[in-house]
């Protein structure tokens, strides 16, 4: 009888292992051992969502970011939802993956707010910084506390170029919530943030070659619009004001040619910035060479001095390419093949930043207001050449060509 009871207990036992194991990923807790790096084996694979959850320092509200695996890119939630800086999140993780024990310190429940372990959100001030590393079912693979820096033993050499003082190289961390594997690793995880705008891809939309910039100003300031062109006058290329009057002569050294040549944003517009591009935003649409036409909307300036930003983008390409003149025959195959490789990389351009089209941006003031010029602003100023001498009235500077030449000092 019992060698026929113990074959049922055996199975059950061997059933409740591994659904243990599956549940667990088969992952043993891993050992802090001097020298070692004890998640090494980490399977980033299967890690489909990031939550960090710090305490603020500055509100003291406890927030959590949380960072999800998309189809195609990683996802920034908390109401943004846009695309994450990848290579960042790959970093973060990374470190994870390498970093090395330096010292192992099991610890008391009592120690732990000295070194900066206790459970976020728990009312102390010196609480850990949690990082949760899920799986497709929401459960943690990892759940690592980092808790205080430390910066190393300062050095007898007070030469250092930098100053004094030392900064922190290492960190306590403790993993799952357990106290036995309290220790010392050779990582800040300095990008450990929950601000949202910290993990968002910065890639934006970029001018190339703009041949036509118009700001169109609403309401009562529609008076300050204007419109500059390149053209070709005189065989030169040049920048001319549009509908310029008798005596208007654009000021090519001020005006702001270059638009977005290397834009950038802050941070994705809440629903409310967003409800500010309204009739009386100001437009810049601005035309290129290439064939592209961009449309952005900008919001009066906010009391941080930021914009709100609204961006579209449409192009037209020509189907075939226009032989240059006296082209001969046999450059033909090579510069229809420059032409449409060239063609190829304007229309994928054009596909990516349309794709920005879906969200509204909070951007700094630089980015815009070299454009958010007055129409008088960009006319040019008399300047009779002429400079005025200390007993009155306006003496002509003398042509270069009637100056005395010049007399190096003949020094012995």
């Amino acid at each position: 009888m019992k060698s026929k009871q113990l074959l049922p207990m055996c199975i059950a036992l061997g059933l409740v292992a591994a659904v243990y194991l599956i549940s667990t990923g088969g992952n043993e807790e891993p050992k802090m051992i001097i020298g070692q790096e004890p998640l090494s084996g980490l399977p980033v694979e299967k890690i489909q969502s990031i939550q960090i959850t710090s305490v603020n320092e500055t509100s003291a509200i406890l927030e959590t970011l949380t960072l999800t695996r998309g189809k195609d890119d990683w996802i920034v939630g908390n109401g943004r939802n846009y695309p994450a800086d990848t290579d960042r999140i790959e970093r973060f993780v990374k470190e994870f993956t390498e970093m090395k024990v330096l010292r192992q310190v099991p610890s008391s429940a009592s120690q732990l707010e000295r070194i900066h372990l206790l459970e976020p959100g728990k009312g102390a001030d010196n609480t850990a910084t949690q990082v949760a590393l899920l799986g497709d079912d929401a459960k943690a693979v990892y759940t690592l506390h980092l808790g205080k820096e430390i910066a190393p033993a300062r050095s007898t050499d007070n030469t250092s170029v930098f100053g004094g003082g030392n900064f922190p190289d290492r960190r306590f961390i403790m993993l799952n919530g357990n106290r036995e594997t309290i220790a010392v690793v050779d990582q800040t995880f300095s990008n450990a943030t929950t601000t949202p705008s910290d993990w968002l891809s910065k890639d934006f939309f970029k001018v190339d070659n703009p041949s036509s910039i118009a700001v169109t100003y609403a309401g009562t300031e529609s008076t300050n619009s204007w419109k500059i062109t390149k053209e070709d006058i005189n065989g030169t290329t040049q920048w001319s004001l549009a509908g310029s009057k008798k005596g208007e002569k654009l000021d090519t050294a001020t005006a702001p040619t270059t638009p977005f040549s290397s834009p950038s944003f802050k941070d994705i517009a809440d629903k409310q910035q967003a409800a500010s591009m309204d009739m009386n935003a100001t437009k810049i649409e601005v035309g290129t060479s290439d064939g592209f036409q961009y449309i952005v909307t900008v919001s009066k300036k906010n009391l941080a001095g930021d914009y709100t930003l609204k961006f579209d983008v449409n192009a037209s390409f020509p189907e075939n390419r226009a032989p240059g003149a006296g082209e001969k025959p046999e450059d033909k195959e090579r510069l229809d093949k420059e032409w449409a490789e060239a063609q190829a990389k304007l229309k994928g351009k054009l596909e990516t930043e349309k794709g920005f089209g879906k969200w509204v941006f909070q951007v700094e003031g630089y980015a815009v207001e070299s454009l958010l010029k007055k129409r008088g602003e960009l006319i040019a100023k008399e300047d009779s050449g002429a400079i005025t001498p200390s007993s009155g009235g306006t003496t002509p500077l003398p042509p270069f060509q009637n100056l005395p030449p010049f007399q190096p000092n003949q020094g012995k």
